[in-house]
């Protein structure tokens, strides 16, 4: 039997590239994969000072912040374990897409470690209090059936062939979706104004 490969891990230098990834795209539909990914590197952080950590945390946040940002849709696509750090980072994208062996947990009450990537805010436009009680207090593994009957993911199997999108009406959407949550009707009016100027709508 093969040996089985190491899990992928998000350390500093694969947010870097990740940040670089997302920084340099000018596509219309930007798809990343995240395989067998068992979150953050704890060997990394368990060297880290106070300030290497606070570092980190802001790579992550300014990262999956910077794909939340970008004009264009954006999807994971998720084949195998998607815990901690990576379940943080499936969040920031627009869609997410699952093979069946694919597992989802956030174990870090478990370890006795808040995220420091923002999943405990960003999960609120994507699942409701039920589901993220079970991700990030009761630390259940989910499945990737359990996923989709939650909201996690949006189906199970690969991404389906997309059109070409403006990315212009794309970031119009986004923003709308993102920020409409907390602002009342006349605000939201105001602020599809303003996106529609700036748009060229």
């Amino acid at each position: 039997m093969a040996a089985e490969s190491k899990p992928n891990l998000l350390s500093s230098a694969a947010l870097r590239e990740l940040r670089k990834q997302v920084d340099a795209f000018t596509g219309s539909l930007f798809v990343y994969r995240v395989e067998r990914a068992a979150g953050a590197d704890m060997n990394e952080m368990a060297r880290f000072s106070a300030a290497e950590a606070a570092e980190f945390s802001r790579l992550g946040q300014e990262t999956f912040a910077a794909i939340e940002r970008m004009s264009c849709l954006t999807i994971a696509a998720v084949d195998g374990d998607c815990f901690g750090g990576a379940l943080d980072l499936i969040l920031a994208f627009d869609l997410r897409f699952a093979t069946e062996r694919s597992r989802f947990s956030h174990p870090g009450a478990k370890l006795g470690i808040v995220t420091g990537f923002g999943g405990t805010s960003r999960w609120r436009r994507v699942i409701d209090p039920r589901a993220a009680r079970r991700l990030f207090l009761a630390n259940d593994v989910l499945s990737a059936a359990d996923a989709l009957a939650l909201g996690l993911i949006d189906a199970i199997g690969e991404p389906p062939d997309i059109p070409s999108l403006d990315p212009a009406t794309v970031q119009m959407v986004k923003e709308l979706t993102i920020h409409g949550q907390r602002l009342n009707q006349r605000e939201l009016v105001l602020l599809a104004e303003r996106l529609g100027r700036v748009y060229g709508r």
